[in-house]
């Protein structure tokens, strides 16, 4: 069954394998809860009394807006969350309603959050014994997954980031996907360094000469509606694989759009055995397995989901054993160091959750290679440019230093063989090695597991790139625009109609970095108990694959191939965006029949179409219409806040920006936008974990780093380099804090 909660639910199968299953209330568990190492909830409803049965497990508590704030009451769900922190205002064609990013991703990626916060608790419990309750927002666990646009957008100024960075759509205008002969495809041409060679391929030979095009730096401020223009034709003639493969190999970022069939019947994973198989009823159906491959602690599946209430009697509790905590416990990872090669946004962002958690993260680039983040080439955008001091353009892209947070950053040349000799000396320092470089690069520097455990036994050794480190397509270049149809999220992301459509903010990145953080919070546990390191292989396209599980299952059970629904749901009506008064827009779902009731009083609906859940959703088109008409007169921002008192999950559609300017009271109030001051530029809101710890401070939080601020600082502390050491090291171009060309 497709839907949740019912019987056999594909949903349930997925999201419920490994467990056991009791039935009853609260109350007629407390044995189990006592003996409990972690207790997840998602409602707001459970005593106090319950909880202090077992005061130092970890409680993770996941919820719409946090258990604390003005909103922490109020109803919420995918729709309603995109709404509130970006993603739906970026989501749209111009002069079409708002869309919310596909169905359950809020629930997946808040999840997943909600793992890292709790098993970093769990890490700090081990070693203390203190317990915590980790308050989890899915609001601000959605809000980091486009926060950095908006960023960008107060950096340059003019709200130039009010769409996105895909900035206005247009229905039927090619990019950032284009028809193919069978289907659909990504090009990120933008970043197409073989230029000429893309273009021949592509039989575009005027394109391949045309010499405002062929410089990667700054193609993308120049009018490429030529180059759409030109892609639409070629590509509406080939086939979509064709091109995928004869672009990658010329080292040319591209991803075709494929559906759940496709994922299912792919031969890249299932060559890293990543499509597994569970038992529903009396079939085995194939679904996704782990976001990522560890080495030590692989995922296995052990059972089905259960039936509810088939273990009734059949668990034993064991008392947990009880630890003398501490008062004033550190930050979960407050002595743990991890030492960087990340870059952009997947790496970057799960190591800023690392860092954010207490570990002291050092961040490495290379004076010839900034991040890319930092936006090598561009000028100091206007917003945030001060004549009165001294600004290097690195040091001011507001996508950088959003996910920088609580780092240091130093340079060091790799290429080199003194930078080599440096990193090998301070390797036995650090307990976690992280890069989202393609699979050869580190391993053409000589950095193996084999190698790390020579210099530190119980290291943990963490990649992350587009594919992984195995199978076909592993040295095949990626990024976010193209692993989103690569990993299936594009072919169910859309308005209803649509084959598919990119999301309008490159959400695999934060999606890969979530679980990337995830995997090695998991092998610190591990370490912490049996003082073993590992590997951790994870591919972007796994993770995000994740992300679509149930319509996996939803092909494989039933047949059934999700396409992109805009903003219904395949149970509840009402559920959808409607336009309210001047240029808002008011997103509503009734998930209950006295939440109906509720919003048919407020709007004088009465009509007997509509008394039932299944009748609501046979006349969504009516229902949609009556709502349609009452909203188009009502102010957004009170109306949803009535709803919400009355039980209704509503949210306006805030403008992307303005979240980041103008922070909504519940995310100051939680702590989540944080006023962070940089030297260069200047003072913004900048997003924290989301997550509350009851026990814990958030800490000092630090701005993102200047491009290799902490070089100095770190080679004098590591491997005792005094004043003439560095200068010497600076002459050669091993280190230093300026760009070398």
């Amino acid at each position: 069954n497709s839907e949740s909660g019912k019987p056999e639910s594909l949903l349930h199968s997925y999201v419920n394998w490994n467990k056991r299953s009791v039935s009853g209330t609260v109350e007629d568990h407390g044995s189990l809860i006592a003996g409990a190492d972690v207790i997840v909830t998602t409602s707001t409803g459970i005593p106090d009394t319950v909880l202090q049965r077992s005061p130092d497990s970890v409680h993770l508590s996941i919820t719409p807006h946090g258990l604390e704030g003005p909103l922490a009451d109020f109803p919420g769900n995918n729709l309603t969350t995109c709404a509130r922190v970006g993603w739906s205002a970026i989501n749209r064609y111009v002069d079409e309603p708002p869309l919310q990013l596909p169905l359950h991703q809020t629930g997946y990626i808040s999840g997943v959050a909600g793992f890292v916060g709790a098993a970093a608790a769990l890490f700090r419990s081990g070693s203390s014994g203190h317990g915590e309750r980790v308050d989890v927002s899915e609001m601000e666990a959605m809000a980091n997954t486009c926060a950095p646009w908006a960023e960008l957008g107060l950096f340059i100024g003019g709200n130039r980031m009010a769409h996105g960075p895909n900035g206005k759509r247009d229905r039927g205008r090619a990019g950032p996907l284009w028809k193919t002969q069978n289907g659909a495809i990504n090009f990120g041409y933008g970043d197409w360094a073989f230029w000429e060679e893309a273009m021949n391929f592509l039989d575009l030979p005027e394109l391949a000469k045309d010499s405002d095009f062929i410089p990667v730096l700054g193609r993308n401020q120049k009018d490429t509606r030529p180059v759409r223009d030109g892609l639409e034709e070629a590509a509406a003639q080939r086939d979509k694989w064709e091109l995928f493969h004869g672009l990658v190999q010329r080292r040319c970022i591209a991803g075709v759009v494929q559906n759940a069939q496709e994922l299912i019947e792919n031969e890249h994973l299932r060559s890293r055995e990543y499509i597994i198989s569970t038992q529903i009823s009396d079939r085995r159906i194939r679904a996704p397995g782990a976001p990522a491959k560890l080495s030590a602690t692989p995922w296995t599946l052990n059972r089905p989901a259960p039936e509810i209430g088939q273990h009734d009697g059949n668990v034993e509790t064991t008392p947990r054993k009880r630890r003398t905590s501490s008062d004033n416990p550190d930050l979960p990872l407050n002595n743990i160091r991890v030492l960087a090669f990340t870059q952009a946004w997947a790496g970057t962002f799960a190591t800023q959750l690392l860092g954010l958690l207490g570990a002291d993260v050092i961040q490495i680039e290379s004076c010839k290679r900034p991040d890319v983040w930092r936006g090598a080439g561009a000028p100091v955008p206007p917003a945030v440019r001060n004549p009165d001091i001294e600004q290097n353009p690195l040091n001011n892209n507001g996508m950088y230093n959003t996910v920088n947070l609580n780092k240091r950053a130093i340079t060091l040349d790799m290429a080199t063989p003194r930078g080599r000799e440096m990193f090998w000396r301070m390797i036995p320092k650090f307990d976690v090695l992280a890069d989202n470089f393609s699979p050869h690069v580190m391993g053409n520097w000589g950095i193996t597991l084999e190698t790390l455990r020579e210099h530190k036994k119980d290291i943990i050794f963490a990649s992350v790139s587009g594919y992984g480190s195995t199978g076909p397509l592993a040295e095949y270049p990626a990024n976010g625009a193209t692993t989103e149809p690569m990993a299936g999220l594009s072919s169910i992301h859309g308005y209803p109609g649509e084959i598919a459509q990119n999301t309008g903010g490159l959400i695999p990145d934060p999606i890969s970095g979530y679980y990337f953080a995830a995997a090695i919070l998991a092998a610190l546990n591990h370490r912490q108990r049996t003082g073993e390191g590992q590997r951790i292989d994870a591919a972007m396209i796994e993770a995000v694959a994740v992300q679509l599980g149930d319509a996996m299952l939803e092909y494989d059970g039933n047949s059934h191939l999700r396409t992109p629904s805009g903003n219904h749901h395949p149970r509840i009506a009402p559920h959808n965006v409607y336009q309210a008064k001047g240029d808002s827009w008011l997103a509503i779902a009734a998930e209950t029949d006295e939440a109906f009731s509720s919003l048919a009083q407020l709007a004088g609906i009465r009509d007997e179409r509509f008394a039932t859940m299944a009748l609501r959703k046979t006349n969504e088109s009516s229902l949609d219409e009556a709502i349609g008409a009452w909203v188009s007169d009502v102010d957004a921002d009170a109306m949803a806040a009535e709803l919400c008192s009355l039980g209704v999950a509503a949210a306006r559609v805030e403008p992307f920006e303005e979240i980041y300017h103008e922070p909504s009271p519940q995310f100051v109030a939680r702590g989540f936008l944080q006023p962070i001051t940089h030297p260069e530029s200047g003072t913004h809101y900048m997003p924290m974990v989301p997550w509350v710890f009851q026990n814990t401070s958030r800490g000092h939080i630090t701005h993102a780093p200047c491009f290799g601020q902490h070089s100095r600082e770190v080679f004098e502390e590591e491997l005792g380099v005094g004043s003439a050491e560095y200068r010497e090291l600076e002459e050669l171009g091993i280190t230093g804090t300026e760009r070398l060309r």
